[in-house]
């Protein structure tokens, strides 16, 4: 069993399920048969053994953790003033009992989280530690949706961080909710978008083929390109991850 959990920042205590419902088959052609609560705060549906749910929260989420994550956003400036002005939040989940797997399951909550971006009031999506623009989580969902691929940047965020030396680290950060360490770039003298774009292939390519880096062996997308791999305890994260020598 896998489940998949995120937030909707919302700027009052409010949610349109009828909306919301509306949306996703409007938008997304997807038709859940949600259950809606008397109190209209919280829908559910059983679909093919995933239980899906959107919950409103009527109050900030607890000890400021949406404004502590949402300092590691550095492709958004505004992303700590956003998580302050929320006054609730939309609890979104994905809870897969059935047969549907991870990748299948992951695909169903970034459509449910993108979906409630178009809620009025919606200002970011917390989730991956970090706090994502309302607009550039659904532009990355429809993007992939459209090309039928696996939304690798709505479900693993990719962390990059300079040095004095003009060095670029950088750090994956959902991967453990498919089983898999988490990746870091140490040091690399490569451009800050190529050890992003690296970090998303690969982790891609974990996710999707199922794969297991181990410590010592090497790893690349040509015959040429061999990386070293190595586990050792994180810098950025925190437990073990797998260090790339890219």
């Amino acid at each position: 069993m896998s489940t998949f959990v995120g937030f909707v920042l919302l700027d009052e205590v409010r949610f349109d399920a009828g909306k919301y419902i509306k949306d996703l088959k409007e938008d997304w052609n997807l038709d859940y048969d949600f259950e809606i609560t008397q109190e209209d705060n919280t829908i559910i549906a059983d679909y093919n053994g995933m239980i899906m749910t959107a919950s409103l929260m009527p109050a900030p989420i607890p000890d400021n953790e949406a404004v502590e994550q949402a300092k590691t956003n550095y492709r958004w400036d505004g992303a700590v003033e956003a998580a302050e002005r929320h006054k609730a939040h939309l609890l979104v989940s994905v809870i897969n009992r059935g047969d549907m797997d991870n990748i299948e399951g992951a695909k169903h909550y970034v459509k449910l989280l993108a979906n409630a971006t178009k809620q009025e009031g919606c200002l970011g999506i917390n989730i991956l530690g970090t706090v994502i623009h309302p607009q550039m989580y659904y532009d990355f969902a429809k993007l992939y949706d459209e090309n039928d691929d696996f939304p690798i940047e709505n479900i693993v965020y990719i962390g990059l961080y300079g040095d004095e030396n003009n060095t670029v680290s950088g750090y994956t950060y959902g991967l453990e909710q498919f089983g898999k360490k988490e990746i870091e770039i140490i040091k690399s003298s490569e451009e800050a978008e190529e050890v992003y774009n690296f970090l998303a292939s690969i982790s891609d390519y974990i996710i999707t083929s199922d794969v297991v880096l181990n410590d010592g062996e090497t790893i690349g997308f040509s015959e040429e390109q061999k990386i070293q791999i190595s586990v050792s305890k994180g810098i950025a994260l925190d437990g073990e991850t797998i260090k790339l020598g890219f």
